[in-house]
């Protein structure tokens, strides 16, 4: 027969041991668990590493970039983790980000490869006062580097000849100097641009003639052509019906306006001229610096 005060002390055998158990298991799992993130993190950054150089081999720049991110956290003191992060943030175009990563990373007289990225991140923002001064005060780059960049920056703020001169003393000491650089260069020196003066001045003498010296030959045409055009009817209506011909007046006021608008549009139209050719030569020297092969 089994009384109700063994039964009792039966139930409370087992909520004893019961809470025993619990309290081992938790202590169990407190001393294991560290061992084990530890262990996963460890494979985890293997992981990401792999991953990241695969998304950076197959030009995949921005997951690259968020993988690199994910590196530089597990290791902020390896180098290539950041270098890595910093060019798929310049090949993305996220520009500002890479300069903000690399201010965080180092000082003034930062790695060469990671000084390198950051006049590529500043001449690609046009920023090209802070490459001047960062060139002049950084002592890591090599002399040879940084005439090629100084170059590159000549080009973009439109010394076409100064940075011709540069390149070509430069070919002489470095022979391995960047070919498509010395290209551009020489091309860029060799550039005329157009005077709106002259332009205007030609227009005034005969219309369209301006148009035709900025080479906007189906709009100098254009206009030769209307301004001669309405200038005759004017000549016709004042002919046939003398100096009060509402014809010739209308005609004739015309003709005078698009004359003077069109010397105005020649000068514009040499401006506009003169920026293409500017753009052309910013957008090859762009080129160039996005490019690894200096």
């Amino acid at each position: 027969m089994i009384y109700p005060a063994n039964i009792n002390m039966t139930i409370r055998y087992h909520q004893i041991s019961s809470s025993h158990k619990a309290k081992f298991y938790i202590l169990l799992l407190t001393l294991v668990l560290p061992f084990y993130c530890y262990s996963q993190d460890l494979y985890d950054m293997e992981n990401s590493k792999k991953y990241a150089e695969y998304l950076f081999s197959g030009r995949q720049y921005k997951l690259a970039a968020e993988e690199y991110e994910r590196l530089v956290f597990f290791d902020s003191s390896n180098i290539i983790f950041k270098l890595r992060l910093v060019k798929s943030y310049r090949l993305t175009g996220d520009l500002r980000s890479g300069i903000t990563q690399i201010n965080s990373f180092y000082g003034i007289n930062m790695p060469e490869p990671m000084a390198i990225e950051f006049v590529k991140l500043q001449l690609l923002s046009d920023s090209l006062k802070v490459v001047n001064d960062f060139l002049s005060l950084n002592n890591t780059i090599s002399p040879e580097s940084k005439v090629i960049y100084q170059s590159c920056d000549l080009l973009l703020s439109g010394d076409y000849k100064g940075a011709d001169m540069l390149v070509k003393t430069s070919v002489v000491r470095n022979p391995s100097f960047p070919k498509n650089l010395i290209s551009l260069s020489e091309s860029a020196a060799r550039t005329k641009f157009k005077s709106p003066f002259i332009a205007a001045g030609f227009s005034s003498i005969i219309p369209g003639t301006g148009k035709f010296y900025t080479k906007n030959w189906a709009d100098g045409i254009f206009s030769i052509l209307f301004v001669a055009g309405n200038a005759w009817q004017s000549y016709r209506g004042f002919k046939e019906h003398g100096i009060k011909s509402a014809y010739g007046w209308a005609f004739g006021t015309l003709s005078a306006s698009f004359y003077i608008g069109n010397i105005f549009g020649s000068a514009k139209a040499a401006r506009r001229y003169n920026l293409l050719r500017k753009n052309e030569i910013k957008n090859k020297t762009f080129e160039i610096v996005r490019s690894d092969n200096f």
